[in-house]
């Protein structure tokens, strides 16, 4: 009896205490934003560290070439974070309440086409699902999905910028850069 007396005391204790506000809770938009830092830092990012338990990526932001060896093949990086010259995006909806978020994405990367000799862009509506941890008041991403989508006219970039010398760049530090799959 006096355990569950224990328990039942315990159960509304930690409900008091995760329904309190944490004065070290993030915004989940910062969490995005941290989301594309991380994989704007391709083999050096770590983005899952923002992930909950049980995260479902319907669009995964890395793939890996299958040479039929026994190792992995070389990483091909498909998230426009990754591969853009310049990558910018913005926040097109936003729906929260105490526990989840989902927030819709704008995704923007620009790039520069040699052969044409002319910057382009290209664009992606990406859905994210976060929700908070019960007792660090953390926001994690649950689930994260990418679709690429044509550019509406109210949304196209006029005037592109002039990508030629941050394609230059990349080229010096990685003379294959323009040959990953785009």
């Amino acid at each position: 009896m006096k355990l569950i007396l224990l328990l039942a005391l315990l159960g509304s204790v930690s409900s008091v205490v995760s329904a309190a506000d944490h004065p070290g809770d993030q915004d989940p938009l910062t969490v995005i934003g941290d989301w594309y830092a991380e994989l704007a830092k391709r083999d050096q990012g770590r983005p899952f560290r923002l992930t909950a338990p049980g995260f479902i990526d319907a669009s995964p932001s890395v793939d890996y070439v299958d040479t039929g060896a026994a190792v992995l093949g070389p990483a091909i990086y498909t998230s426009l974070a990754a591969r853009a010259l310049e990558f910018d995006y913005d926040v097109a909806s936003v729906r929260l309440d105490a526990n989840f978020a989902k927030v819709r994405v704008w995704e923007k990367g620009y790039f520069y086409a040699f052969a044409a000799q002319s910057t382009y862009e290209l664009g992606a509506s990406t859905l994210f699902v976060l929700e908070r941890e019960e007792m660090s008041g953390r926001w994690l991403i649950l689930a994260h999905e990418t679709t690429s989508v044509g550019i509406s006219p109210t949304l196209q970039t006029d005037p592109l910028p002039d990508m030629r010398k941050a394609w230059e760049e990349r080229r010096k530090q990685d003379p294959m850069a323009n040959f990953v799959a785009e």
